[in-house]
């Protein structure tokens, strides 16, 4: 589970964006949905990105939270003026991309790495050797 602390905690926040654009004023505009969609994109690059637990790589992800947020507030701020909601889901962007830097990264297991081999031409994994070899012994 820690592996997804990150993405659980930005998907989380993503929801309360969410909740707070339809439950502010109970009407929900073009603009709002606009960031509606820029955070949930922002979700999903949050987890795509793979964890990286040192160099500027470990960056990575506070990086797509962060300009998820901005584009929350260059969408609001390009409409015609800004709403009450509209500034409750900057504020939320902006704490996810808080929440995703304190986050410590957690780089994939090796025990879980040393089975996976590598990805063949159609996408299919390759079970290692060694992988193999301790399947059958276990059946």
């Amino acid at each position: 589970m820690k592996l997804y602390a990150k993405s659980l905690l930005y998907v989380l926040l993503a929801i309360a964006g969410v909740l707070v654009t339809a439950l502010t004023d109970n009407i929900v505009t073009t603009s709002e949905l606009v960031n509606v969609g820029i955070v949930g994109v922002g979700a999903v690059g949050v987890y795509v990105v793979p964890n990286s637990p040192e160099g500027v790589a470990r960056f990575l992800k506070t990086a797509v939270a962060f300009v998820a947020a901005a584009l929350v507030a260059l969408s609001s701020f390009l409409t015609d003026g800004i709403t009450t909601s509209e500034w409750l889901q900057i504020a939320v962007a902006a704490f996810a991309g808080i929440g995703v830097y304190i986050i410590p990264n957690e780089a994939v297991p090796t025990n879980l790495m040393r089975f996976a081999g590598p990805l063949n031409i159609t996408g299919a994994m390759q079970i290692s050797d060694e992988a193999q070899r301790t399947n059958t012994r276990e059946n």
